[in-house]
């Protein structure tokens, strides 16, 4: 898993700004603070649900999460945050046995306290407490944070949590195999690869491979929930947030206040179906694109700039271009590198998630085709994707995001390449990212056997929540609009906002339309108008 780089990097994820640094405090107080169940402004939420009756045939499990954690005091850490540690059992099979340690932030209400409302990021993988902070500091909707404690948390397997690292720095600075192997000299350095990463990252991690993965994550946001003092929990998910939040909702359904779920990521569908979805997905943002060429005067791809790109993907697999850059800051390093095809696929795939960053690839496109070569830009993108920080350091994000799909995805790959038999129909449907997506399906090859993968979603499979708003944003590349519109089918009660736009997310600070009804709705809990569509 350690150099799959290519099949990592397009899971679900938000870009993150800031940090927060977790103390380790000694002691093991619970701090409530003051806190209030019923939404401001509006109607008292649905009788508190009754704890899980603790058998077998219970689908939450033998336990009631809220009983079996606790959160040490909190301690000031960056910039106005506070920081503190959840402890909960790390099997949730098994509440009287080892625990694990999670890092928790949070920044208080400035006003009239609600309580809590928790975020996570997505990734798989991602960070919460480097999101919270970069959340906070790029504009809170009006009115959030002054009812809510705004809190976020770094999820088992991640973070400044036990997380799982299976790549050293060198590693992940070493240039990429071609991940569209076009002969067997390529197949083969893919397959030695992978079989050599995986069997290392078992080796290195394995016994934090079999106790991450959304449904035990989802038992440690009810403990963390309990911990706050919440009788209900108020949550926003992101991208693979969500699924978080879907699986919240099926086995705590009589808990929840107000949920978001912003671009969704269905929980457990076939993984090559999800794959083609996704691909679908970044092809049709790829075009929009490349549809806007012309009217930027940044894109130099010419008439035909599909064309002029795909040309790049056949120059890049024979010849990898110098792409040495540096960083602003006095800690940072500067990067000695090339570019071939597999950083090229990663470097796209980031630009592609906001129409923001659509003018850094047109000059990192126009450097590489430049009479005089350079990497130097798209490797930058990439290498800002997969988390190289400016001190020359990277984060786990891609490890963690590889191990936790594999956790909730019971499919399994026969071989290291996958099912290579999707290559070519995929490309022909998909001439930029088809094969990419392809190589390597249904993935988790050598990963241990999902424990308790998750299940699809189905008719009535969420009732007893109170209304839930799924915001969709139709050009979504890594959760496509439609996923939005299958969760609001089968949530009982959800209200489908829709975004008119290219980007991955769009809630806080994309769009006055989306930000002003759904922040009403966390603080009081009525939900938009139904059929709400805002465009950017």
């Amino acid at each position: 898993m350690r150099r799959r780089r290519h099949l990592l990097a397009v899971a679900s994820a938000v870009l993150l700004l800031g940090a927060c640094s977790a103390p380790s405090p000694d002691a093991t107080v619970v701090d409530r603070g003051p806190t209030s169940t019923a939404p401001a402004g509006g109607a008292a939420p649905p009788p508190a649900e009754a704890p899980p009756a603790g058998g077998a045939e219970d689908p939450r499990g033998p336990a009631d999460p809220a009983t079996h954690a606790s959160l040490a005091a909190w301690a000031p850490c960056d910039d106005g945050f506070e920081c503190a540690t959840l402890t909960v059992p790390r099997r949730w099979d098994d509440v009287d046995g080892p625990t694990v340690d999670l890092a928790v932030v949070r920044q208080r209400a400035t006003g009239e306290r609600i309580g809590s409302l928790v975020l996570n990021p997505g990734g798989p993988g991602a960070s919460g407490v480097d999101f919270l902070q970069g959340f906070v500091d790029g504009g809170l909707p009006a009115g959030l944070d002054e009812r809510f404690d705004v809190v976020s948390w770094d999820p088992r397997g991640t973070g400044r949590s036990e997380r799982i690292d299976c790549t050293t720095d060198e590693e992940w600075e070493e240039a990429e195999v071609d991940p569209t192997p076009d002969d067997a000299a390529d197949l083969e350095a893919l397959r030695t690869e992978a079989e050599e990463d995986a069997t290392a990252c078992v080796e290195e991690e394995g016994e934090l491979l079999e106790v991450v993965g959304t449904r035990a994550t989802v038992r440690d946001l009810d403990a963390l929930r309990g911990a706050l003092g919440d009788e209900r929990l108020s949550y926003v998910g992101y991208s693979y947030g969500t699924t978080i939040g879907i699986e919240y909702l099926r086995l705590y359904p009589g808990r929840v206040r107000a949920m978001v779920l912003d671009g969704v990521a269905l929980p457990g569908v076939d993984p090559v179906d999800d794959s083609l979805a996704q691909a679908l997905a970044f092809e049709r943002t790829l075009d929009a694109y490349l549809a806007g060429c012309a009217d930027r005067a940044t894109c130099t791809l010419g008439p035909d700039p599909k064309a002029t790109l795909l040309g790049l993907v056949e120059q890049l697999e024979a010849d990898r271009l110098p792409a040495d850059y540096a960083l602003q800051g006095p800690d940072a390093e500067p990067r000695s590198g090339t570019l071939g095809v597999g950083e090229l696929y990663v470097a796209v795939a980031s630009a592609l998630y906001s129409p923001q960053a659509w003018p850094v690839l047109d000059q990192g496109l126009a450097e590489a085709l430049a009479p005089s070569p350079s990497g130097r830009t798209l490797l930058a993108l990439r290498d800002d994707y997969l988390g190289r920080q400016p001190d020359g350091s990277w984060s786990d994000d891609a490890d963690a995001r590889g191990a936790i799909r594999c956790a909730d995805q019971e499919a399994r790959a026969e071989r290291p390449e996958g099912d290579t038999s999707l290559v070519a129909p995929w490309s022909a449907q998909l001439p930029f990212w088809g094969a990419w997506f392809a190589v390597g399906e249904p993935g988790c090859w050598g990963v241990p056997e999902a424990v308790e993968p998750l299940g699809p979603l189905g008719p009535g499979a969420v009732e007893g929540a109170p209304p839930v708003v799924v915001i969709g944003t139709t050009g979504d590349p890594a959760t496509p609009y439609e996923q939005a519109e299958e969760a609001a089918e089968v949530i009982d009660g959800a209200v489908l906002v829709t975004f008119v736009g290219d980007q991955h997310t769009v809630y806080s600070s994309q769009s006055d339309c989306i930000d002003d009804p759904v922040t009403t709705y966390l603080v009081s809990g009525e939900p938009p108008p139904a059929g709400l569509r805002c465009e950017s």
